[in-house]
């Protein structure tokens, strides 16, 4: 081979790889990426429950979004529950009780899951907090707003 067919070739090859990244994109390969070649991966200071929570979608972004874990607190009284980015930056951390039974739930029972919208204002709280949701449909609320559980139930599903 000499060496104008290798320039062809390598010519041809770069040529077709600036077509096929962008169709790549298109088609949801990024995003195939972030989610199951590459999947965030849950921070060590974050208990075994935690959930990934994706955020709206960028243009060009790898893992964009949160994790959401609760332990009993250490008082007993109530969970504590974090939000982090992935990197493990902590967004927001408070007490909450789960709706349903408005006692703390044990960390080896309690099975969270992305909720559908996950923040909540609040003229008692002093920013917007996260609304935790657990499989069985309960949604885990701070302690300062646990009265708006059944408004939020309705909502928040």
């Amino acid at each position: 081979m000499n060496r104008q067919s290798l320039v062809v070739r390598l010519l041809f090859g770069f040529a077709a790889l600036v077509v096929a990244l962008p169709l790549f994109w298109l088609a949801g390969g990024i995003h195939w990426l972030d989610t199951k070649v590459f999947p965030p991966q849950r921070p060590k200071n974050m208990p075994e429950n935690a959930v990934w929570i994706d955020a709206p979608a960028l243009p060009i972004s790898w893992h964009h979004g949160w994790w959401f874990g609760c332990d009993l607190a250490s008082s007993g009284a109530t969970n504590y529950c974090r939000l982090v980015m992935a990197n493990g930056k902590e967004v927001y951390a408070g007490e909450y009780l789960p709706c349903g039974s408005k006692a703390p739930l044990p960390v080896s029972t309690m099975a969270l899951a992305p909720p559908r919208d996950m923040w909540i204002a609040d003229e008692r709280l002093s920013t917007l907090a996260p609304v935790g949701a657990l499989k069985n449909g309960d949604l885990m609320l701070p302690v300062a707003i646990l009265d708006r559980c059944e408004t939020l139930k309705e909502t928040k599903r």
